[in-house]
């Protein structure tokens, strides 16, 4: 039997619906303890905080192959408190078991994006009607879920003996998977492709609820669907344009202390997993260059300046 606790995405409790127009918090996690991901969240002062419960139809699965030994049978951890990690990742309207879900979250509340928030006013539709859904594009097998691809120490996740933590990266073809914006059931955004970046830190033991779950994506730029009616169309346009004037891009950060009560084991013929309730914000933020490509970008700008150096030299000679 599976360890009911697991690295990921742990649900809390939502809250009423609301627009803050406040600055955002700094994370309390210290994200110094992690080495190996290369993403962290962006500050924001426009975020709409999604919550999935389980026990509304929403939230996560995560599930491996129920032979422990098959390539995307999952692992069990090598750090201290070590628990089992799930090969796949996939929101709960993939209908892994299928229960009729149609998104991963719902929208809680709303800090800043004034046009989308002013639009729902204007039409008196609450928040809760957006919500965003992560699965495989429609006609895909789950199986084209996010995934640690080879699930090897090192490369698709990373820990230690004398350390509490885990770092999985989980990826996908962006052919096969989306990450969209809904309104009711309807999709109106591409909220765009990344893989997905978590930290487990089992620092407290590995039931306690003060350990940390976290999710992050690489900054995405969003795209609006097309075919949509008119009041569609223009909930789209005031989400984007909030996105426009923040600087462009989103990204979805979760950082979450877990409890027991938010999660539910599963088991069939073919896989075993869980199913988890999904805390989740998408937050409206400038992207930030990797350094490996502010690196490269550096790199080229000394060789076309090595280049000219050496054709002005030509010339002079």
């Amino acid at each position: 039997m599976l360890n009911p606790t697991i690295s990921l995405l742990i649900g809390f409790a939502a809250t009423a619906v609301i627009s803050t127009p406040m600055n955002v918090e700094a994370a309390t996690y210290d994200y110094s303890k992690a080495k190996n991901i290369p993403v962290r969240p962006i500050a924001s002062n426009n975020i709409l905080n999604l919550y999935g419960d389980l026990y509304q139809n929403e939230g996560y699965n995560v599930f491996s192959n129920v032979d422990p030994n098959a390539p995307d049978g999952g692992h069990f951890g090598i750090r201290i408190n070590p628990i089992y990690t799930s090969y796949y990742a996939v929101g709960r309207e993939a209908n892994l078991n299928p229960s009729g879900a149609t998104r991963s979250a719902s929208v809680q509340n709303i800090t800043g994006f004034s046009n989308l928030f002013n639009y729902l006013n204007r039409n008196n539709i609450s928040p809760s009607s957006i919500g965003i859904g992560i699965s495989p594009k429609s006609g895909r097998d789950v199986t084209k879920a996010w995934n640690l691809g080879e699930d090897i120490l090192g490369q698709d996740w990373f820990s230690s003996p004398d350390s509490t933590i885990e770092e999985d990266i989980y990826r996908a073809n962006p052919d096969d998977v989306e990450i969209s914006l809904s309104y009711g059931t309807t999709k109106i955004i591409d909220l765009g492709y990344s893989p997905f970046y978590f930290i487990s830190d089992n620092a407290g033991g590995v039931f306690a609820n003060e350990n940390w779950n976290i999710f992050l994506t690489h900054p995405t730029s969003p795209s609006k669907l097309s075919g949509l009616d008119p009041f569609s169309s223009g909930l789209a346009d005031a989400f984007l344009k909030d996105v426009a004037a923040a600087g462009g891009s989103i990204q979805l950060v979760s950082e979450d202390q877990p409890e027991a009560s938010d999660i539910l084991p599963f088991a069939n013929d073919k896989y075993q997993g869980f199913l988890l309730s999904f805390p989740i914000e998408i937050r409206a933020v400038k992207s930030v260059p990797e350094p490996s490509t502010g690196l490269g970008l550096l790199m080229l700008g000394a060789l076309v300046t090595v280049s000219r150096k050496i054709s002005q030299k030509q010339k002079q000679e």
